[in-house]
């Protein structure tokens, strides 16, 4: 939905539709803190639908890598050395017309590519301060990773040959602008816009009790939606998977 689809429901809701009591940068600073409002409940209930996921290798000797978005929270990181499978395939190793061979260019006119598959184990997360009381050049499969700034992720130990990275995370945004969209499911804009219309005429009264009690209501339907059904249960009978004499289990 679009940030001025948001701000004219908005002004129905407040009785505004001639932009007298509100003007376009309070409704959007308004919208813009709901975004984040409810984006940091599903961040709490259901960060996988949130979720960024960044791969890589670490080449041996590295010790860290930089994220190209901040993260809120890490969901969690894996890294593993140990190659379970090497896969070699070629692009365009027939081009259309290219018949013709380049004057003393013996490289071949396709390209070749190799996948490798690792094992990977989910790391501990942990403080700089607890690393610096160790040797901080130790070497080895890292088992630990560690933030320093907002986006700069190390790894503990330092891998001493290639290991395969996965990070998921869930990564800030970027405020909106008056001619951007919601980030949000439109059955989450419903949410956003009765959380900008509460702000909006019930901020400025001093009696905050009827704004908790609003918010909380907004906080349970939202709960309502995300909270994932129960895991499933598998159950042995009494007899276990033993046959009977006669046949039967």
């Amino acid at each position: 939905m679009s940030v001025q689809t948001l701000a004219r429901r908005i002004r129905t809701r407040l009785h505004d539709t001639d932009s007298i009591a509100y003007d376009d940068a309070e409704i959007l600073d308004c919208i813009n803190n709901g975004v984040r409002f409810i984006r940091r409940i599903i961040a709490n209930l259901r960060p996988a639908l949130l979720l960024s996921e960044v791969e890589g290798v670490l080449e041996a000797g590295t010790r860290s890598i930089t994220l190209e978005k901040r993260p809120t929270k890490i969901i969690n990181v894996t890294a593993g050395d140990r190659l379970i499978k090497s896969e070699e395939f070629f692009t365009g190793k027939k081009i259309y017309h290219d018949f013709d061979k380049i004057f003393r260019n013996h490289n071949p006119i396709y390209n070749r590519h190799e996948k490798n598959t690792y094992s990977e184990r989910a790391l501990h997360q942990t403080e700089m301060a607890f690393i610096v009381q160790r040797p901080s050049d130790a070497e080895g499969t890292p088992r630990e990773f560690f933030l320093t700034g907002s986006q700069t992720l190390n790894f503990f130990p330092i891998p001493n040959r290639p290991t395969k990275y996965t990070v998921r995370t869930v990564d800030d945004i970027e405020e909106i602008e008056w001619t951007g969209k919601s980030p949000l499911l439109t059955e989450y804009d419903d949410f956003l816009i009765e959380y900008a219309a509460i702000r909006l005429s019930v901020g400025n009264e001093y009696d905050m009790t009827q704004e908790t009690q609003l918010m909380a209501n907004i906080v349970a339907q939202i709960q309502a939606l995300l909270i994932p059904p129960p895991a499933g249960v598998l159950t042995k009978s009494y007899w276990g998977s033993r046959r009977s004499k006669a046949g039967g289990w």
